[in-house]
Order: structure tokens, then sequence, then C-alpha cells
């Protein structure tokens, strides 16, 4: 499922990444767990939190980001 289909407070794990060297810079890694902290309206980007950090990502990339739903 693309990360940007998530609702806003659910937990996932990143499984696939696309070549994006931005991501890899932020510290965002295939495997890694997030959680969506917000989703900005009219196709705005998805926020999500990766330990005390939170990262704003553009839509177009976040529906390149595959990712499974953890509890």
């Amino acid at each position: 499922m693309p990360l940007y289909h998530l609702q806003k407070n659910n937990r996932c794990m990143i499984e696939k990444l696309p070549v994006n060297h931005l991501l890899k810079s932020l510290g965002v890694r295939e495997g890694m767990t997030v959680s969506v902290m917000s989703r900005q309206p009219m196709g705005g980007p998805i926020v999500i939190g990766i330990g005390k950090r939170s990262i704003a990502i553009a839509r177009d990339v976040a529906e390149q980001i595959f990712v499974k739903e953890v509890n």
C-alpha cells in the first residue's frame, strides 16, 4: 500500500522506497517503522514521524513509498 493512502496516527513499516537521495539523506530507510502524523488537504504533503523527528514528504514521492501497516 502506498504511504500516502494511510490515515493519520497509523503506524507502518517501509517495504520499498523509490530511488531518492533526499529520502536517504533524511534517514528514511526500508524496514523502518514510521507513523503518519498528518495529511495536508488538497493533495498536499504527508508528515511522518521517525523517532523524535517529523518529515514532510510530497504526495508524488509518498505515493511511491510502499508500506505495510503494523500495530
